[in-house]
């Protein structure tokens, strides 16, 4: 007779990949929420579209550049920790767009929320793969996936009903009780499997990387203003 009990994902484990889905789902919906609000914040802050699209175009560059340094995080910090900067990066800058009193205070908000989301990221799927028994790691990971996939669709709406109720700022107001207890279920379930290593990460491999997706974010915008 088999043993069934190595098959089953602890409510504590459930409870951990919730708490980083619940940052990720965050993170996307804003993202595309705030898309909603580009003619209210030409108009508020008077500037131009090609100024605006940064605040699309800054958070995605910041997440690309933070997840392909996850495997580095991982290895080197504790998942805790790991979770524990992400939310509060979030936290931070979900914070400084709901106050924002100028357009460069929006943008930095983005920015420490677009590192948030790139630790998130990667962090959900590694506690996932490292902690999930294999018999369901296909159904949670599938999870998984569809979290980053939803958030997406409900983005949209979400910002079109915030902006023309209550305001765009209400955006990132909204968020901040989920964020908050995001951050609570982490702290209290999200474990350590594996001890850290000292590793140092590539510094050279990693200003190319940088350099490589700014450049061509760079090249894509200079295309679209001719």
């Amino acid at each position: 007779m088999t043993d069934n009990t190595t098959d089953k994902i602890s409510p504590k484990l459930i409870a951990a990949i919730l708490a980083t889905g619940i940052l990720n789902f965050a993170g996307i919906t804003v993202e595309t929420a705030m898309n909603i609000t580009f003619p209210i914040l030409i108009e508020q802050f008077n500037i131009g579209i090609s100024t605006v699209q940064w605040m699309t175009t800054l958070y995605l560059l910041v997440v690309a550049v933070t997840v392909p340094i996850s495997s580095f995080l991982k290895r080197r910090f504790t998942l805790k920790k790991l979770f524990i900067v992400a939310n509060l990066c979030f936290i931070a800058g979900v914070v400084l767009d709901a106050i924002a009193p100028s357009f460069s205070v929006l943008l930095l908000g983005r920015f420490a929320q677009g590192v948030g989301t790139g630790i998130a990221l990667a962090l959900m799927f590694n506690i996932i793969l490292e902690q999930v028994p294999r018999q369901k790691l296909g159904t949670m990971i599938g999870l998984g996936t569809l979290i980053t996939a939803v958030a997406p669709t409900v983005g949209p709406t979400f910002g079109g009903v915030m902006a023309s109720s209550l305001g765009w700022r209400y955006i990132f107001i909204c968020l901040l009780p989920i964020l908050i207890f995001s951050f609570i279920l982490g702290i209290m379930t999200i474990e350590q499997k594996t001890e850290p290593q000292k590793i140092k990460l590539d510094v050279v491999s990693f200003i190319a990387i940088v350099a490589t997706l700014v450049g061509a974010h760079l090249q894509a915008l200079f295309d679209n203003s001719l």
